[in-house]
């Protein structure tokens, strides 16, 4: 069998790949590169399927061709290439230029040309030439040697295929098209004759000249008008589609052969474009790095290794345990680095009749190191090791590194930055993954069934890889001006949000409960009101239903579709409760049927056996602004002002009898704020004031007296000063407040007339923003806004819109946390009867004794209010109660 040569149309391939891939996906930086992937795995696709021995890739050139200058309106129709998909050619040729595949363009020419000619080139050869394109004008060049490989059906068509598809030969093929004319080409043809006609009469009559020479003979006056007509157009079409295959072109066959070796380029730019999945095929694993993992598993070798390891400055550790929730996991082995591709694992549970160690012997004695506060400690998630060890009565203190916190601040908008995709990332790693030791599903097993030398493969690789990516990582976190917040705010950080976890909320189950039937009658009093304004009944939580009777029965706006059909998201309800009851009837009964279900059901089956307790988890790594978010239950997301909200929070109370809650609140910090950074006089002297900066901002717009100024105006004004962090435009503050859409434009430019230097804030954003490519909060936290010079105005606007929220909401984010960090000091080192139990966003809980009330109120007060000095008074409010709602 001949070797294969394979010719592959660039610019096909990559119109292709752009329009395949709809996703946005982007590189790291921020730059679209769904074209660059779908290319990508097309190519890969190619080479593992197909197997060519040889392979080039051919491209169109930016200089006008020699069709151009024969036909002024050549390709005339055709649009400007996609702004996104121009950004990625460059992108596109580093793939290639990493694959090692030569690519051949010619000046003056089309690729098109280029393909011919090579062709011409390769046929003198004893080699197969297969040439991979959607192009039909291309299957002029099929021959003996020849195919055609159809980059979207996948199929090969040679001269045999071509005649059982066309019933057409290769050199018939231009006159065909030269008859039909290419609308994608913008090339004329005859009028009248469409693909079909012109394939019957170049099977009928043999070739274009033919064709014209017996008008007389074809059907139809008008065809045969038209074929008279325009005979010269036909042949000047036939000229447009007859390919250069004469362009001198020297074709080096070593230079196009493909290298089956390790290709380094390749899996760095994939790592460097963030393409994990491809790179997951490429990279090393466990089994072919060359390591030196070690098993603890007998008295001997543990004091060995305590010896060793009580030398080290810094390790890496890491615990397998019996589940992921810590406050319920027992430690099957613990697991240390601190030599790269070195480890050393200390089996506690084991299968049975499987030597190893147990808790009794080891935890007293690696006790001393991991409390030794000298002692570096480095961990992914290093807050569940925390967790797990203080519920075995060990305090691991000394925590310097965490790579998964690490990973967070280099990109914060990244989903995952568990430990197997940060291997990937950073250290080009394809870890063990965990199911391949434990199952999944029914069949699930825990850590203490697995085999020991299995775990010990696994827990070393962790703890190994952990110590790589700190070495890696820190540079990098230092070189973006990340680690003094790495440091100072987020790594504290751990300590106090551990604590919190632990220290756990206590819940009245039996009010909840009773809860649950309340709000089971208020949703059957809700269903029968929606019923009836709906003139039918249906199902209220289905969205296909629902928009059926809003859009089709009573014709309401369809104000945004998705890929299934026509939105009903909670913006839209309220945006359409101004035209009609029924949005505001359904989005109050899903929300009431969310909270129910949410919280009155779940909370109480979330208690923990053993503390009585619900334990939330609090997350560094999620939010791209640096707010902490809450999951398992998660206790942020309770509505502050409804009802029914407060009566969920009446639920939480004090553990002690003697005890109280504190809940101190940060007064309208994010409009201090945007104060701080915008220097706007007015908005600055109305906080050094102390008024209600809402009736104040309404006082200036309405031009009435402060003390006239009526609810609605203030709502207003609430809605405008919220909505400037959150790049609120006249449809949203309609939306939102009711105004009309003329109205609400002319409060915001009013806004924006009497705040100028809110407005010149937002606009220096926008402009540092597209210049740098990223924003930064008050502490430096730094988040790529990728769209901000994207033409496409909606994203463009959007990404706006989410560089100003980020410096505001991020900066108010890590405001909060250095307070933490500084109460929870002042909590560990004094006598203070108070323990932290939750933060809700600008809000934090404890629960105090009664005689510790007012030590824990001026402490608390003083470390939020000083917290960070702003150009404006920074204002807490504290309340007490015997309940959360009471607060």
């Amino acid at each position: 069998m001949p070797e294969r040569f394979f010719i592959i149309d660039g610019h096909s391939h990559c119109y292709q790949a752009f329009y395949a891939i709809t996703a946005k996906l982007t590189t790291p930086d921020g730059t679209p590169a769904n074209a660059v992937y779908g290319f990508t795995r097309m190519l890969l696709k190619l080479l593992r399927e197909q197997r060519p021995d040889y392979l080039a890739l051919v491209f169109d050139t930016k200089y006008t061709t020699n069709r151009h200058q024969k036909y002024s309106d050549y390709k005339a129709t055709r649009k400007e290439t996609p702004e996104d998909l121009q950004v990625q050619i460059p992108l596109i040729y580093k793939v290639v230029r990493a694959f090692g595949i030569p690519v051949y363009a010619a000046k003056g020419y089309e690729a098109d040309d280029v393909i011919g000619s090579l062709v011409t080139v390769l046929e003198k050869k004893e080699i197969e030439v297969v040439i991979v394109t959607s192009d039909k004008d291309l299957e002029q060049l099929i021959g003996p040697k020849v195919k055609i490989l159809h980059a979207k059906k996948g199929e090969i068509i040679d001269s045999d295929v071509l005649f059982t598809q066309k019933g057409i030969m290769p050199n018939q093929v231009v006159d065909v098209l030269a008859l039909a004319g290419d609308v994608s080409d913008n090339i004329p043809g005859v009028p009248g004759i469409g693909n079909k006609t012109a394939l019957d009469l170049i099977k009928k009559w043999g070739s274009l000249e033919s064709v014209l020479a017996n008008v007389g003979h074809i059907s139809g006056k008008k065809r045969q008008e038209n074929l008279r007509t325009f005979a010269d157009q036909a042949r000047f079409s036939r000229e447009l589609l007859d390919l250069y295959n004469d362009i001198p072109l020297t074709v080096d066959m070593e230079s196009c052969r493909l290298s089956t070796g390790e290709n380094i380029k390749l899996r760095k730019l994939f790592r460097s474009f963030g393409f994990n999945t491809l790179l997951s095929d490429m990279v090393a694993t466990a089994n072919t790095e060359a390591t030196h993992y070690y098993l603890i598993n007998t008295i001997e070798q543990f004091h060995g290794f305590l010896e060793q390891i009580s030398k080290k400055d810094a390790f890496a550790i890491d615990l397998e345990t019996t589940g992921t929730d810590p406050l319920k996991a027992h430690i099957v082995g613990l697991s240390f680095s601190w030599e790269q591709k070195e480890a050393y694992y200390v089996p506690l549970m084991a299968p049975e009749n499987t030597r190893h160690l147990t808790a009794d012997i080891v935890l007293p004695e690696i006790r001393k190191v991991l409390e030794d506060e000298s002692k570096k400690k480095i961990g992914q998630n290093i807050k569940y090791d925390l967790l797990v060890l203080k519920k075995h009565n060990i305090g691991l203190k000394g925590i310097y590194f965490d790579s998964m916190i690490a990973s967070y601040l280099l990109n914060p908008a990244k989903r995952n930055h568990n430990l197997d995709d940060i291997a990937f990332e950073y250290l080009s790693y394809k870890t063990i993954m965990i199911a391949e030791l434990i199952g999944s599903g029914k069949q699930q097993i825990t850590m203490d069934k697995v085999p020991v030398d299995k775990v010990c493969q696994y827990a070393c690789q962790d703890a190994d890889i952990t110590f790589r990516l700190a070495e890696t990582m820190a540079p990098l976190l230092k070189k973006e001006g990340l680690w003094q917040l790495f440091q100072e705010i987020e790594i504290p950080l751990i300590y106090v949000l551990a604590e919190m976890e632990g220290n756990g909320i206590c819940i009245n189950a039996d009010f909840l409960r009773q809860m649950s039937g309340d709000l089971a009658a208020q949703l059957q009093c809700l269903e029968k009101e929606i019923y009836r304004v709906a003139e039918q009944e249906f199902n209220i939580s289905s969205h296909k239903q629902l928009g059926a009777i809003l859009f089709d029965k009573f014709q309401l706006p369809k104000l945004r579709r998705t890929k299934t059909g026509v939105s009903t998201d909670a913006n839209v309800l309220a945006s359409l409760a101004w035209r009609h009851p029924l949005p505001k009837l359904a989005l109050e009964y899903r929300q009431l049927a969310k909270l129910k279900s949410t919280y009155a059901d779940a909370l109480p089956n979330l208690l923990n056996q053993d503390t009585g307790k619900i334990h939330t988890t609090f997350n560094q790594t999620v939010t791209s602004t640096g707010r902490l978010s809450s999951s398992n239950p998660n206790l942020q997301n309770i509505p502050v002002k409804t009802d029914i909200g407060k009566q969920i929070r009446r639920a939480f109370i004090p553990s002690g009898k003697n005890a109280v809650f504190l809940s101190a609140d940060y007064s309208q910090i994010e409009l201090r704020i945007l104060a701080h950074f915008s220097e706007d006089t007015a908005l600055m002297e109305a906080f050094r004031e102390d008024l209600d900066i809402h009736a104040a901002v309404a006082s200036s717009i309405y031009h009435v007296p402060l003390e006239n100024v009526t609810t609605e105006m203030r709502r207003n004004a609430k809605a405008i000063n919220f909505g400037i962090i959150y790049g609120l435009n006249e449809y949203g503050l309609s939306r939102d407040t009711g105004l009309s859409l003329n109205d609400a434009k002319d409060f915001i430019d009013a806004y924006f007339t009497l705040y100028q230097g809110v407005r010149e804030f937002r606009d220096k954003v926008v402009e540092e923003a597209k210049e740098m490519g990223y924003v930064k909060t008050l502490f430096n936290r730094k988040r790529a806004i990728p769209d901000i010079n994207a033409k496409n105005k909606r994203f463009r606007n959007l990404a706006e819109r989410i560089a100003i929220n980020t410096i505001i909401q991020g900066s108010a984010a890590d405001l909060i946390k250095v307070a933490m960090n500084n109460i929870y000091s002042k909590l560990k080192c004094g006598d203070y009867e108070a323990r932290m139990l939750l933060q809700i966003h600008d809000e934090l809980l404890f629960e105090v004794g009664v005689q510790a009330l007012e030590q824990t109120r001026i402490m608390v007060q003083e470390e939020m209010g000083h917290a960070v000095t702003l150009r404006v008074p920074v204002k807490v409010n504290i309340k007490t109660g015997k309940n959360w709602m009471e607060t």
